[in-house]
Protein backbone atom coordinates (compact mmCIF):
# COMPACT_ATOMS: atom_id res chain seq x y z
CA UNK A 1 0.00 0.00 0.00
CA UNK A 2 2.69 2.46 0.81
CA UNK A 3 4.51 1.42 -2.30
CA UNK A 4 1.22 2.27 -4.16
CA UNK A 5 1.05 5.74 -2.57
CA UNK A 6 4.54 6.67 -3.27
CA UNK A 7 4.05 5.60 -7.34
CA UNK A 8 1.43 8.44 -7.81
CA UNK A 9 3.25 11.73 -7.05
CA UNK A 10 6.04 9.79 -9.06
CA UNK A 11 3.98 9.41 -12.48
CA UNK A 12 2.73 12.60 -11.68
CA UNK A 13 6.09 13.86 -11.60
CA UNK A 14 7.67 12.05 -14.70
CA UNK A 15 4.77 13.35 -16.74
CA UNK A 16 5.21 16.56 -16.02
CA UNK A 17 8.97 16.12 -17.09
CA UNK A 18 7.49 14.53 -20.01
CA UNK A 19 5.81 17.34 -21.08
CA UNK A 20 8.08 19.78 -20.02
CA UNK A 21 10.73 18.43 -22.18
CA UNK A 22 8.25 18.30 -25.29
CA UNK A 23 8.06 21.93 -24.65
CA UNK A 24 11.64 22.19 -24.75
CA UNK A 25 11.79 20.94 -27.93
CA UNK A 26 9.07 22.64 -29.79
CA UNK A 27 10.86 26.28 -28.50
CA UNK A 28 14.02 25.02 -28.68
CA UNK A 29 16.69 28.05 -28.90
CA UNK A 30 20.27 28.52 -26.69
CA UNK A 31 20.37 29.57 -23.39
CA UNK A 32 22.33 32.63 -24.78
CA UNK A 33 20.43 33.77 -27.50
CA UNK A 34 20.28 37.92 -27.45
CA UNK A 35 17.70 40.02 -29.71
CA UNK A 36 20.50 41.50 -32.59
CA UNK A 37 20.39 45.40 -31.72
CA UNK A 38 18.39 47.89 -33.26
CA UNK A 39 18.68 50.65 -35.83
CA UNK A 40 18.40 53.98 -33.60
CA UNK A 41 17.36 55.67 -36.58
CA UNK A 42 15.52 53.31 -38.77
CA UNK A 43 13.63 56.59 -40.50
CA UNK A 44 17.08 58.35 -41.24
CA UNK A 45 18.69 54.86 -42.38
CA UNK A 46 15.21 54.76 -44.90
CA UNK A 47 15.93 58.17 -46.21
CA UNK A 48 19.93 58.34 -46.31
CA UNK A 49 19.96 58.89 -50.41
CA UNK A 50 17.67 62.02 -49.62
CA UNK A 51 20.03 63.96 -47.45
CA UNK A 52 21.60 66.69 -49.36
CA UNK A 53 23.31 68.63 -46.27
CA UNK A 54 24.96 67.87 -43.03
CA UNK A 55 25.49 70.22 -40.28
CA UNK A 56 28.10 69.45 -37.45
CA UNK A 57 27.80 71.47 -34.17
CA UNK A 58 30.53 71.15 -31.20
CA UNK A 59 29.49 72.40 -28.21
CA UNK A 60 32.54 74.34 -26.51
CA UNK A 61 31.13 75.00 -23.25
CA UNK A 62 31.71 78.70 -22.01
CA UNK A 63 33.42 78.98 -25.68
CA UNK A 64 30.56 78.70 -27.01
CA UNK A 65 29.71 76.45 -30.73
CA UNK A 66 31.60 75.80 -33.61
CA UNK A 67 29.68 74.54 -36.92
CA UNK A 68 30.93 73.00 -40.02
CA UNK A 69 28.12 72.58 -42.76
CA UNK A 70 28.58 70.59 -45.92
CA UNK A 71 26.41 70.75 -49.39
CA UNK A 72 26.45 67.94 -51.47
CA UNK A 73 27.00 69.69 -55.42
CA UNK A 74 24.47 67.62 -57.63
CA UNK A 75 22.90 64.65 -57.68
CA UNK A 76 24.25 60.50 -58.63
CA UNK A 77 27.51 59.29 -58.68
CA UNK A 78 29.75 62.52 -59.61
CA UNK A 79 27.74 64.54 -56.62
CA UNK A 80 30.48 65.99 -54.65
CA UNK A 81 30.41 67.61 -51.04
CA UNK A 82 31.64 71.06 -50.16
CA UNK A 83 32.09 73.09 -47.18
CA UNK A 84 30.34 75.61 -46.78
CA UNK A 85 32.34 77.91 -44.26
CA UNK A 86 34.94 77.40 -46.80
CA UNK A 87 33.35 79.29 -49.81
CA UNK A 88 32.06 75.36 -50.90
CA UNK A 89 35.70 74.26 -50.95
CA UNK A 90 35.71 70.66 -51.87
CA UNK A 91 35.42 68.53 -48.73
CA UNK A 92 36.80 65.10 -47.02
CA UNK A 93 34.23 62.95 -49.43
CA UNK A 94 35.74 59.52 -47.54
CA UNK A 95 35.11 61.31 -43.67
CA UNK A 96 32.01 63.04 -44.45
CA UNK A 97 30.43 60.06 -45.99
CA UNK A 98 31.77 57.87 -43.28
CA UNK A 99 29.53 60.16 -40.96
CA UNK A 100 26.53 60.21 -42.97
CA UNK A 101 26.88 56.40 -42.94
CA UNK A 102 27.62 55.90 -39.38
CA UNK A 103 24.42 57.52 -38.34
CA UNK A 104 22.42 55.30 -40.48
CA UNK A 105 23.97 52.49 -38.72
CA UNK A 106 24.10 53.69 -35.10
CA UNK A 107 22.76 51.17 -33.28
CA UNK A 108 21.11 51.56 -29.68
CA UNK A 109 21.83 49.42 -26.69
CA UNK A 110 19.48 50.03 -23.47
CA UNK A 111 17.68 53.16 -22.35
CA UNK A 112 19.22 55.76 -20.14
CA UNK A 113 17.47 58.95 -18.35
CA UNK A 114 14.59 60.63 -19.70
CA UNK A 115 15.59 63.39 -17.08
CA UNK A 116 16.77 67.01 -19.13
CA UNK A 117 18.42 67.90 -15.77
CA UNK A 118 20.70 64.76 -16.30
CA UNK A 119 21.66 65.65 -20.03
CA UNK A 120 24.54 67.94 -18.95
CA UNK A 121 26.01 64.46 -17.00
CA UNK A 122 26.36 62.63 -20.07
CA UNK A 123 27.22 65.07 -22.44
CA UNK A 124 23.86 65.83 -23.90
CA UNK A 125 23.14 69.28 -23.56
CA UNK A 126 22.99 71.39 -26.34
CA UNK A 127 25.70 73.30 -27.78
CA UNK A 128 23.87 76.55 -27.70
CA UNK A 129 23.52 75.68 -24.15
CA UNK A 130 26.62 76.06 -22.99
CA UNK A 131 26.68 72.11 -23.59
CA UNK A 132 29.57 69.76 -24.54
CA UNK A 133 27.36 67.99 -27.16
CA UNK A 134 27.83 67.28 -30.88
CA UNK A 135 24.77 67.74 -33.04
CA UNK A 136 24.36 65.89 -36.21
CA UNK A 137 21.90 67.61 -38.36
CA UNK A 138 20.86 65.92 -41.61
CA UNK A 139 18.67 68.01 -43.95
CA UNK A 140 17.24 67.21 -47.73
CA UNK A 141 17.31 69.64 -51.06
CA UNK A 142 14.31 71.26 -49.86
CA UNK A 143 16.01 72.43 -46.80
CA UNK A 144 13.82 69.92 -44.54
CA UNK A 145 15.01 68.14 -41.35
CA UNK A 146 15.73 64.46 -41.80
CA UNK A 147 17.06 63.72 -38.52
CA UNK A 148 18.96 66.26 -35.53
CA UNK A 149 21.06 64.01 -33.04
CA UNK A 150 22.96 64.90 -29.83
CA UNK A 151 26.14 63.06 -29.12
CA UNK A 152 27.29 62.92 -25.52
CA UNK A 153 30.23 61.42 -23.85
CA UNK A 154 31.67 58.00 -24.21
CA UNK A 155 30.54 55.21 -21.95
CA UNK A 156 34.05 54.60 -20.98
CA UNK A 157 36.33 57.08 -19.35
CA UNK A 158 38.82 59.46 -20.74
CA UNK A 159 41.74 57.60 -19.96
CA UNK A 160 40.59 54.03 -21.22
CA UNK A 161 40.27 55.44 -25.08
CA UNK A 162 43.63 57.23 -25.04
CA UNK A 163 45.19 53.88 -23.71
CA UNK A 164 43.42 51.89 -26.56
CA UNK A 165 45.84 50.66 -29.59
CA UNK A 166 45.05 52.68 -33.08
CA UNK A 167 43.41 51.02 -35.61
CA UNK A 168 42.28 51.55 -39.25
CA UNK A 169 39.26 53.63 -39.57
CA UNK A 170 36.98 55.14 -36.52
CA UNK A 171 36.77 52.45 -33.54
CA UNK A 172 32.87 51.10 -32.33
CA UNK A 173 32.70 53.10 -29.43
CA UNK A 174 29.47 52.92 -26.87
CA UNK A 175 28.62 56.73 -26.21
CA UNK A 176 25.33 58.41 -24.91
CA UNK A 177 22.83 59.94 -27.66
CA UNK A 178 19.37 61.61 -28.34
CA UNK A 179 17.08 62.83 -30.10
CA UNK A 180 17.41 66.52 -30.15
CA UNK A 181 13.87 67.00 -30.12
CA UNK A 182 13.31 64.05 -27.30
CA UNK A 183 14.64 64.00 -23.98
CA UNK A 184 14.78 60.16 -23.42
CA UNK A 185 18.67 59.41 -23.86
CA UNK A 186 20.22 55.83 -24.44
CA UNK A 187 23.38 54.33 -24.50
CA UNK A 188 24.58 53.37 -28.12
CA UNK A 189 27.06 51.75 -30.16
CA UNK A 190 28.87 53.06 -33.75
CA UNK A 191 31.42 55.13 -35.12
CA UNK A 192 30.43 58.65 -34.91
CA UNK A 193 33.50 61.70 -35.58
CA UNK A 194 34.52 63.83 -33.01
CA UNK A 195 36.98 65.85 -34.88
CA UNK A 196 36.32 69.48 -34.61
CA UNK A 197 39.83 70.30 -36.78
CA UNK A 198 38.50 71.97 -40.15
CA UNK A 199 41.50 70.60 -41.49
CA UNK A 200 40.09 66.94 -40.90
CA UNK A 201 37.13 67.76 -43.19
CA UNK A 202 39.24 69.10 -46.01
CA UNK A 203 40.09 67.55 -49.57
CA UNK A 204 43.91 66.82 -48.68
CA UNK A 205 44.61 66.88 -52.18
CA UNK A 206 48.00 69.05 -53.36
CA UNK A 207 48.23 70.85 -56.95
CA UNK A 208 50.52 68.45 -58.30
CA UNK A 209 51.30 66.19 -61.50
CA UNK A 210 51.93 62.63 -61.70
CA UNK A 211 54.95 62.50 -59.73
CA UNK A 212 56.64 59.97 -61.54
CA UNK A 213 56.89 62.15 -64.64
CA UNK A 214 57.87 64.91 -62.19
CA UNK A 215 62.24 66.19 -63.73
CA UNK A 216 62.79 69.46 -62.26
CA UNK A 217 62.21 71.54 -59.01
CA UNK A 218 62.90 74.99 -58.67
CA UNK A 219 62.70 77.92 -56.46
CA UNK A 220 63.04 81.35 -56.66
CA UNK A 221 67.23 81.08 -56.50
CA UNK A 222 67.26 78.21 -59.02
CA UNK A 223 67.04 74.61 -59.85
CA UNK A 224 66.63 72.62 -56.30
CA UNK A 225 66.41 69.10 -57.72
CA UNK A 226 66.51 67.43 -61.48
CA UNK A 227 67.03 63.97 -63.02
CA UNK A 228 66.93 62.86 -66.62
CA UNK A 229 63.07 61.08 -67.32
CA UNK A 230 63.33 57.48 -66.63
CA UNK A 231 66.17 57.95 -63.67
CA UNK A 232 66.21 58.19 -59.92
CA UNK A 233 66.27 61.15 -57.93
CA UNK A 234 69.14 61.56 -55.52
CA UNK A 235 68.79 61.31 -51.67
CA UNK A 236 68.47 64.59 -51.00
CA UNK A 237 65.57 64.82 -53.89
CA UNK A 238 63.45 61.43 -52.64
CA UNK A 239 63.37 63.38 -48.92
CA UNK A 240 62.02 66.25 -50.32
CA UNK A 241 59.41 64.20 -52.46
CA UNK A 242 58.62 62.47 -49.30
CA UNK A 243 57.85 65.57 -47.45
CA UNK A 244 56.02 67.26 -50.44
CA UNK A 245 53.95 64.43 -50.58
CA UNK A 246 52.88 64.58 -46.78
CA UNK A 247 51.84 67.95 -46.52
CA UNK A 248 48.19 68.47 -46.13
CA UNK A 249 46.48 71.61 -45.61
CA UNK A 250 45.15 72.99 -42.39
CA UNK A 251 43.03 75.67 -43.99
CA UNK A 252 41.78 77.43 -47.36
CA UNK A 253 40.54 80.99 -48.14
CA UNK A 254 39.62 82.46 -51.36
CA UNK A 255 43.39 83.53 -53.05
CA UNK A 256 42.92 87.19 -53.51
CA UNK A 257 42.63 87.66 -49.44
CA UNK A 258 45.94 86.61 -49.28
CA UNK A 259 48.72 89.30 -50.95
CA UNK A 260 51.31 87.32 -53.00
CA UNK A 261 53.17 90.28 -54.27
CA UNK A 262 56.24 89.01 -52.62
CA UNK A 263 55.89 85.88 -53.04
CA UNK A 264 58.20 83.05 -53.47
CA UNK A 265 57.94 80.51 -56.81
CA UNK A 266 58.32 76.72 -56.41
CA UNK A 267 58.04 75.28 -59.47
CA UNK A 268 57.57 71.91 -60.56
CA UNK A 269 58.29 70.87 -64.26
CA UNK A 270 56.97 67.61 -65.88
CA UNK A 271 58.28 65.10 -68.36
CA UNK A 272 54.68 65.69 -70.50
CA UNK A 273 55.09 69.35 -70.23
CA UNK A 274 52.94 70.12 -67.37
CA UNK A 275 54.05 73.26 -64.84
CA UNK A 276 52.73 73.80 -61.51
CA UNK A 277 53.71 76.89 -60.27
CA UNK A 278 53.90 77.30 -56.40
CA UNK A 279 53.35 81.19 -55.05
CA UNK A 280 54.31 81.05 -51.28
CA UNK A 281 54.28 83.56 -49.04
CA UNK A 282 55.11 83.23 -45.14
CA UNK A 283 52.98 84.98 -42.24
CA UNK A 284 53.99 84.73 -38.99
CA UNK A 285 53.29 81.08 -38.08
CA UNK A 286 51.82 80.14 -41.03
CA UNK A 287 52.39 79.31 -44.64
CA UNK A 288 50.04 80.26 -47.50
CA UNK A 289 50.20 78.71 -51.29
CA UNK A 290 48.81 79.70 -54.35
CA UNK A 291 49.00 77.02 -57.78
CA UNK A 292 49.59 78.53 -60.87
CA UNK A 293 49.24 75.97 -63.38
CA UNK A 294 50.81 76.08 -67.43
CA UNK A 295 52.10 74.50 -70.00
CA UNK A 296 55.95 74.36 -71.84
CA UNK A 297 55.96 74.05 -75.33
CA UNK A 298 54.88 71.16 -76.79
CA UNK A 299 53.10 69.41 -74.22
CA UNK A 300 50.89 66.40 -75.11
CA UNK A 301 47.11 65.99 -74.76
CA UNK A 302 47.42 63.94 -71.07
CA UNK A 303 49.33 67.17 -69.52
CA UNK A 304 46.90 69.43 -71.29
CA UNK A 305 43.76 67.48 -69.80
CA UNK A 306 45.58 67.32 -66.73
CA UNK A 307 46.04 71.41 -66.76
CA UNK A 308 42.40 71.41 -66.65
CA UNK A 309 41.70 69.66 -64.27
CA UNK A 310 44.14 71.17 -61.93
CA UNK A 311 43.15 74.60 -63.07
CA UNK A 312 39.35 74.09 -62.13
CA UNK A 313 40.47 72.32 -58.75
CA UNK A 314 43.01 75.21 -57.39
CA UNK A 315 42.18 78.21 -59.09
CA UNK A 316 41.46 80.81 -56.63
CA UNK A 317 42.23 79.32 -53.72
CA UNK A 318 44.67 79.58 -51.34
CA UNK A 319 46.07 76.70 -49.50
CA UNK A 320 47.35 77.35 -45.69
CA UNK A 321 50.09 75.19 -43.86
CA UNK A 322 51.80 75.01 -40.28
CA UNK A 323 55.33 77.09 -40.50
CA UNK A 324 56.71 74.06 -39.97
CA UNK A 325 56.17 73.56 -43.55
CA UNK A 326 59.13 75.90 -44.57
CA UNK A 327 61.55 73.31 -45.00
CA UNK A 328 59.91 71.69 -48.05
CA UNK A 329 58.02 74.66 -49.23
CA UNK A 330 61.10 77.07 -49.27
CA UNK A 331 63.64 74.58 -49.32
CA UNK A 332 66.73 77.11 -50.60
CA UNK A 333 65.61 79.54 -47.33
CA UNK A 334 65.46 76.78 -45.23
CA UNK A 335 68.95 75.68 -46.26
CA UNK A 336 70.58 79.25 -45.97
CA UNK A 337 68.63 79.38 -42.70
CA UNK A 338 70.35 76.04 -41.25
CA UNK A 339 73.76 77.17 -43.11
CA UNK A 340 73.46 80.93 -41.22
CA UNK A 341 72.89 79.63 -38.13
CA UNK A 342 75.70 77.04 -38.39
CA UNK A 343 77.77 79.33 -38.94
CA UNK A 344 77.05 81.85 -36.35
CA UNK A 345 77.48 79.14 -33.91
CA UNK A 346 80.99 77.94 -35.10
CA UNK A 347 81.94 81.89 -34.91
Amino acid sequence: MEVTRMLRPLSILAALGMVLAGLALVTDRPVNALAPPEIFLPDYAARLDAVARLEITHGLGMSGEMKMSFSRDGNGDGARWQVSQRQNYPANQELVNETLLALANLQVLEARTGQPDWHGALGLRVPEALGRGIRFRALNGEGEEIVSLILGDEEKSEAEAVQQTGSIGLALRNFYVRKEAEVQSWLARGRLPRNPQIAAWLDAAMPVGDTGLLVQVSDGEGRLFARDAGADWDAAAQAWQTGFAALRPEDVTQADIIDFARAVPLELVYDNGLVVTCQIVGAGTVIWLRADISLRAGADAAARAEASALKARFAGWALRFPASANGVLMPFRATMSNADTNNAETD
